[in-house]
């Protein structure tokens, strides 16, 4: 190649560097302004949200800083009540089976005593029975033999003696 040939390329070449420069250039200066509108939009929305967002903040912070003490208070008062509960339910269970052991014992006591008199009576009326029974029949056996041989004197049969009786053959049917 010639030398000017050269330098026109050259020339060129510098000329469309140049130009690649300057469309990189502005290319990069749309990007800056539209990044500066961005954040700026950004920050004014965020200014915003701030002052809608932090009166709420304060008073939830209030809110937790005057709830907190009393929510743990609650919570103290919860476990101690449920401690107690659990103490009264272990004492009613302790002293439901001491009353039901004592209404057993009541219950095997009275069983006993009872018993006893349902013993007591059966063996009374038992006694009665063979005192007052032996005398009865004895002196039942005293009138079954006395009637007997005033039957036997009166009739001058004994009692329970058939008389014989006649078959008569003649009389068939």
């Amino acid at each position: 190649m010639n030398n000017q040939t050269f330098l026109i390329a050259i020339v060129v070449f510098v000329a469309l560097t140049g130009i690649a420069l300057m469309v990189q250039a502005i290319v990069m200066l749309v990007a800056f302004l539209t990044m500066r509108r961005t954040i700026a939009s950004i920050h004014s929305d965020v200014q915003e949200m701030r002052t809608s967002v932090m009166p709420i903040l304060k008073i939830s912070k209030d809110l937790l800083e005057k709830v907190a003490p009393k929510a743990e208070s609650i919570l103290t008062d919860m476990a101690d009540l449920t401690e107690r509960f659990k103490e009264q339910t272990v004492e009613l269970q302790a002293t439901t089976t001491e009353i039901l052991g004592r209404v057993q014992r009541q219950t095997s006591r009275v069983d006993a005593i009872i018993t006893g008199v349902i013993d007591s009576i059966e063996h009374t009326s038992n006694v009665i029975a063979e005192s007052v029974g032996r005398p009865v029949r004895q002196i039942s056996a005293l009138l079954a033999s006395a009637k007997a041989f005033l039957t036997v004197l009166a009739t001058g049969r004994r009692p329970g003696q058939r008389e014989e009786v006649v078959a008569d053959q003649d009389m068939f049917v």
